[in-house]
């Protein structure tokens, strides 16, 4: 009886302190307004199109491209073409400019992060992204420190020397 008293006391301010953690964790990381509404959990999620197609030099260069407005273009001139984010790409097309993406994901100038080591490696985007699939305004997941990225190559046993990512 006195067991379970604590665990139904104990119950509620867990769950107070794992929203608190989470919600401070978010406040601190919010997900950027974009200048076009674009929802991953529509693309990822809900049509299942793959990271890479849009983000295509994820696989073959170090760094994650952000996508060009000619690959939105590839789809959306036919898919959905009067909706008023659907034309904003149509206009950046049409003028020749580049949508400016708003970066969620920053590391430290001195971090060399290479994508496609990590890609060819077999890492799913979801390990350090998080479940973009289900999320509409794409927030930073993780932190992304050095103890983290530590972790994950020791549970890897990949190579942990320091100028393995840094410059």
């Amino acid at each position: 009886m006195k067991r379970s008293r604590w665990i139904l006391i104990g119950l509620p301010f867990l769950a107070i302190a794992v929203a608190g953690g989470l919600y401070g964790y978010a406040s601190r990381h919010p997900a950027p307004v974009q200048p076009i509404a674009f929802s991953h959990a529509a693309h990822a999620g809900k049509r299942q199109i793959s990271c890479i197609y849009c983000h295509q030099g994820v696989a073959t260069t170090a760094h994650a491209t952000i996508p060009a407005v000619e690959t939105c273009y590839e789809c959306h001139r036919v898919v959905m073409p009067t909706n008023p984010d659907v034309q904003k790409v149509m206009a950046a097309y049409q003028q020749k400019e580049p949508i400016r993406w708003i970066r969620v994901t920053n590391l430290p100038e001195y971090v060399r992060f290479n994508h496609m080591r990590h890609i060819r490696k077999g890492v799913s985007c979801t390990s350090c992204h998080g479940d973009v699939a289900r999320m509409d305004r794409v927030v930073k997941a993780r932190a992304l420190t050095m103890g983290e990225c530590l972790q994950c190559h020791n549970q890897m046993k990949a190579p942990t020397d320091c100028f393995t990512c840094h410059y």
